[in-house]
Order: C-alpha cells, then structure tokens, then sequence
C-alpha cells in the first residue's frame, strides 16, 4: 500500500536564520510509531497555496526520542512552499504530512568515526545524524565541515554549539564561510576537494577511514 498524508498541527515554528525556520510538528499517539524514523530520513508536507496544492520534500532535524518530529525549511528565490512556510505558516495550522522516507542515514550501534560535510540547508540531516550518533554510539567521533555564506546565515547555530559543549571529545564542526571573513585563512570560501584535501593535511580532519557523509543545501 502506497504511504498516505496525515494531518499534523505545527506545535512550533522557530527562527534559525532570516531566510529559514524550524518546523515542529505534533505526533498523535496513535501515529508514533507511522512516523517512527532513522536519522537522515526526510518528509514530504503538502498543503493548498493560493488554491492549488503545493508538496515538497524536507530532512528531518529531529533525533528520534525527542518530543516532536522538527523539519528545517529555508526560503528560496521562487520557493512557493519554502515562502509560505517562512511567511505565512503559523503555530495551531494543520499540514499534510507523508511518513518519513528515505536511506540517506547512519551506521547506528558500532563505534564510527563520522565526517559530515554539508552547506546550507543540507545541515538538516546532518543534525540528525550527529544527534543520534552521539547518543547511542558512545565511542563513536563526529566531525561537521559546514559551509555557510556568512554566520547569520548558519542554521541550527545554538543547536550545534550546545552539542559541541556537551560532547567536547567526541564532536567538532569547522565553519566554511564564503562571504565573511574569518582569522583562519582555511576557513574562508566554499566547500570544495581541494578545502577537504587541505584540512585533512592540516590534521583538522582525518580521512584516513571514516565514515563521510555528505549533503549539499537543495532548493525546495
């Protein structure tokens, strides 16, 4: 049987960049276990704009456990539903919510060492991954190379920084900014094969055998 849309009121909307929130949605005890995800899935909202529907596809950022299921949605340029959701959605409304989807997720329950490479939006995923990886693989490293145009624009910024503090040994992220300048001379610029190969010659990431993942910022 093909996956169906569920009505989910949004529980909380939260500012993460001037160009992107956090959605959060309420689960029904009925549909736990419909919406019960691995880190790195995705969901597929639908909703009518202007009267006509509109559906599109977002990473979860949530780890599974918390109490609400959270999506990230950055607007784009033309972006109908990302603009909607920026703009008009609100906390109390009800969207059309497909069950998670997706195998772009972690090796849970080994010990890894995790490089997660991401730019923009593509940190959604991400933040679930490391979440849940941090939690239920305790021998397990993680380090995040992200890359933003500028600070303002890094999205989950607190999140991550509150995971830094809790998980001092075990987690690290370089921040890749492209339009602002940082001390490091590394850090300045897009996230490209060369940047990799560097920071790994520099010793800021070894490469030797981890486990990589990667996710690029996607329009919606």
């Amino acid at each position: 049987m093909a996956p169906r849309f569920h009505d989910l009121k949004v529980a909380a909307i939260a500012r993460e960049t001037p160009e992107a929130v956090a959605v959060a949605f309420e689960i029904p005890d009925a549909l736990r276990e419909t919406f019960a995800f691995r880190p790195g899935q995705y969901l597929t909202l639908a909703t009518d704009i202007d009267g006509q529907e509109a559906r599109r596809s977002y990473s979860i950022c949530s780890a599974p456990g918390e109490p609400t299921l959270r999506v990230g949605v950055k607007r784009v340029a033309d972006g109908r539903f990302s603009s909607f959701v920026n703009e008009r959605l609100s906390v109390g409304d009800t969207i059309r919510v497909m069950p998670p989807e997706g195998r772009f997720t972690s090796l849970a329950g080994e010990r890894h060492d995790y490089v997660l490479i991401a730019a923009g939006s593509g940190i959604t995923p991400m933040l679930s991954i490391a979440k849940t990886v941090l939690s239920h693989e305790p021998d397990s490293t993680i380090t995040l190379i992200y890359g933003n145009r500028s600070t303002d624009t890094i999205m989950f910024r607190e999140e991550l920084e509150d995971l830094k503090d809790r998980h001092m040994h075990r987690f690290s992220v370089v921040h890749l900014l492209s339009r602002e300048a940082q001390d490091v001379e590394l850090f300045n610029g897009r996230i490209d094969g060369a940047r990799i190969t560097e920071l790994a010659n520099r010793g800021l990431i070894d490469v030797a055998r981890p486990t990589a993942s990667s996710c690029a910022g996607r329009a919606r």
